[in-house]
């Protein structure tokens, strides 16, 4: 009943709730992994339970409301996405939070307006890359590569956007998340109990988690698809020869232009450097055999081989003993 009739539908769901959250970031520790709800083995766990999830929602999509703008929050959205598309034949756009705050961040710094800095933005959800236009730049902003060593960033000739430090120091989250009293998905349990208690006795002063992506990454969209606008907009698309070398139906993130109401271009990019290029064309591999993986009746080889594929598994065992850890405990 509620898609009929809609013109944008959101998807944004946790599969599993905040206790699958925690699974995603402890039981990779265990193999020497750092733990993550979407990058890494904690990832694939969050995406091998989500996509039969959230399947029948996207079916009622297409029989309801195929015309509608379908978004997509539901981590881990480049393979949510990529799966969905496959399966039903669906376009879907992703859309994050992420890389719109880190473009914001770099034009503050140089001073350059927001449009300039996200032309030069590309990448997968939660793999991107600014490329800086020459050295200067490159150093202006090299602090902004969060949890980098300088001399990495440079290695990459570009400035990775948060997530990209789990390829880079897999190592050094490792050591820093297992000194840590509790992971990120224990912090926000312990925020939900206190809203809920809050709800339940009346308070009027709650804690509050800063959904900044409906401000940063949905808002602009919606008005965008309904009014046009000569704003440059960050989304993950299909990548249809978008970013050179990836296969055409991996969800890729770059600039669009939505200029009048409904009609979406694709902007062109300029090439990444060899060190990003790299690393993305590996984890363009990952996620488009992980999709596949998701898929029902897919044996277990299918899950080893995807993880293989990931940058920070690469073993043909520690896969097998990580599928094996996500069939034994991941959370329904």
């Amino acid at each position: 009943t509620a898609l009929e009739g809609a013109d944008v539908v959101l998807n944004a769901v946790r599969v599993g709730g905040l206790g699958a959250r925690v699974f995603d970031e402890t039981f990779p520790q265990r193999r020497g992994e750092p733990g993550e709800e979407t990058m890494g083995p904690g990832g694939f766990a969050n995406a091998l339970r989500t996509i039969p999830a959230v399947t029948p929602v996207w079916e009622d999509c297409l029989r309801v409301a195929p015309d509608a703008l379908l978004i997509n929050l539901t981590n881990p959205s480049g393979i949510v996405v990529a799966a969905m598309e496959r399966l039903l034949g669906l376009r879907i756009v992703s859309i994050c939070d992420s890389p719109v705050a880190f473009c914001d961040k770099i034009a503050e710094r140089l001073g350059l307006s927001v449009e300039a800095v996200r032309r030069r933005y590309q990448g997968m959800n939660h793999m991107g890359w600014w490329t800086p236009e020459d050295q200067a730049q490159l150093d202006a902003t090299i602090d902004l590569a969060l949890d980098q060593d300088p001399d990495a960033v440079r290695a990459q000739a570009a400035i990775g956007a948060p997530y990209v430090r789990y390829y880079i120091h897999p190592e050094r989250l490792l050591a820093k998340q297992r000194a840590a009293p509790e992971v990120r998905a224990e912090q926000l349990q312990r925020l939900e109990s206190e809203l809920l208690a809050g709800y339940s006795s009346g308070s009027v002063e709650l804690p509050r988690r800063g959904a900044v992506w409906y401000e940063l990454a949905v808002l602009p969209l919606v008005d965008a698809w309904f009014n046009g606008s000569p704003e440059i907009i960050t989304v993950g698309l299909r990548n249809d020869g978008r970013i050179a070398g990836l296969p055409d139906d991996v969800i890729t993130e770059g600039p669009i232009r939505i200029a009048r109401p409904g009609q979406v271009e694709p902007l062109p990019m300029e090439p990444l450097p060899a060190l990003p290029a790299a690393l993305l064309a590996q984890h363009a591999a990952y996620e488009s055999l992980a999709a596949d993986a998701a898929m029902p009746g897919t044996p277990r080889s299918g899950r080893v081989r995807a993880l293989m594929a990931n940058p920070m598994v690469g073993s043909y065992d520690l896969a097998a003993h990580l599928v094996d850890d996500i069939e034994a405990g991941s959370p329904t």
